[in-house]
């Protein structure tokens, strides 16, 4: 069974039975008869019990289901791998409950510990793929402030698997479509290809993309943030993933941060609280690399120490996580040189598909990004000035109900 991009091995869960029906109303007539109509008919809904044990790293994987059960910004969910027909599809998870068993010891190594988590989701059916479509929402006329290039192409990002892409009018009634769409360009990413489409290319201004993509894919070549634990490889060397996704912006992150969407991955150390200061590090997917298999490849970023400021992480605050985007605010201190002690804040967003991240002045600054910090971001900046989704901290991916978009 798999949650979005959370498997679940099937040992690990098991589900109490299904429940749904009709919603009824009764009328009684003096002295007639009794009528019963339907008024609805109920959500489809079911508990799973989820079961997560082994060493500290089953903590880990608790927090990340529980934060995905609880994301305002994700409210419906793609459910796959269900070998009882009709369970797969699209759900809500209306309620977590989370029963931590004792760890123990507390040792260094996540091996020494001994960890038991318990889980409880309440899912509660929204659809299947036959009645909604998965739909991304642009805006491409709102400009953007920065100082990395003046590129006025606003790319969108769908798997290169999706199915009857289309775009419909955000602005009028959804008569006027584009039924046959072609990318203008296609992407690799770790985990497959991503189409990318020109946003200004349609005869509406604000097109609602539109389109089908299998639940077990969903996910694959998304954008995403990463809690690394410690753990400096995503995978250990007995193949098991061992960093944990993050869903809640209120996340407190125990490893480095990284924020990647298959493409580009960028690696975020915050200062310790007594002593030491942040890095940044960038790698981007090379299909090429080892011997064809691919590998993430380091990204040159310019030594913030050799520089006449040195600008260095300082604070990363995660405002919004969804499919179709990545949206953080990154603050910089001033650690020597210059302009020593002086704090600078950007607003990071990261689009699936896309080779750059979109870094951006905040709605607040009244100042240019400083030269050497501008310097250091260069290699991985968008030179974008559009935002295809009209605001860096929109989440602009959503399911849509088919009869509101038929002709």
């Amino acid at each position: 069974m798999k949650i979005y991009t959370f498997e679940l091995g099937h040992r690990s869960f098991s589900s109490a039975p299904r429940s749904g029906g009709h919603e009824t109303s009764t009328q009684t007539v003096l002295n007639g008869p009794t009528s019963v109509s339907s008024t609805g008919v109920g959500a489809l809904n079911f508990d799973i019990d989820v079961v997560l044990e082994g060493d500290r790293r089953a903590t880990w994987r608790a927090l990340e289901l529980e934060e995905l059960g609880n994301n305002p910004r994700m409210g419906v969910h793609p459910v796959s791998g269900i070998s009882m027909a009709g369970f797969d599809g699209y759900y809500v998870i209306s309620s977590t409950s989370r029963d931590p068993g004792v760890v123990e010891p507390p040792g260094e190594s996540p091996s020494d510990t001994d960890a038991k988590e318990e889980l409880t989701l309440s899912l509660e059916r929204a659809g299947t793929r036959n009645y909604h479509w998965l739909g991304v929402t642009t805006r491409p006329t709102e400009d953007v402030d920065h100082p990395f290039g003046n590129d006025t192409t606003p790319l969108v990002g769908l798997p290169a698997d999706a199915q009857r892409v289309r775009a419909v009018d955000a602005t009028a009634e959804p008569e006027q479509r584009e039924l046959s769409l072609m990318p203008t360009s296609t992407v690799t990413a770790e985990l497959g290809d991503v189409d990318l489409y020109d946003a200004t290319a349609l005869p509406f201004d604000e097109p609602v993309y539109l389109y089908d993509l299998p639940y077990a894919q969903q996910g694959d070549v998304d954008a995403a943030v990463f809690d690394t634990y410690g753990e400096s490889d995503r995978v250990n060397a007995d193949g098991a993933f061992v960093w944990a996704q993050v869903f809640d912006s209120a996340h407190v992150f125990d490893g480095d941060a990284v924020v990647e969407n298959g493409i580009l991955r960028l690696t975020i150390s915050e200062p310790e609280a007594v002593d030491g200061t942040g890095t940044l590090t960038a790698e981007r997917w090379d299909a090429s690399a080892a011997g064809g298999d691919g590998d993430w490849v380091a990204v040159g970023l310019p030594d913030p120490s050799t520089m006449d400021t040195e600008w260095r992480p300082l604070d990363l605050d995660v405002v919004a996580t969804s499919p179709a985007r990545v949206a953080a605010q990154l603050e910089f201190e001033a650690v020597a040189g210059d302009r020593e002690g002086d704090i600078y804040a950007v607003d990071v967003a990261l689009d699936r598909g896309r080779e750059d991240a979109l870094i951006t002045l905040t709605g607040s600054a009244t100042d240019p990004i400083p030269t050497d910090l501008e310097t250091h971001l260069d290699p991985i900046a968008s030179e974008s000035i559009v935002d295809a989704f009209g605001d860096v901290r929109q989440s602009p991916q959503q399911l849509v109900a088919r009869e509101e978009v038929r002709l």
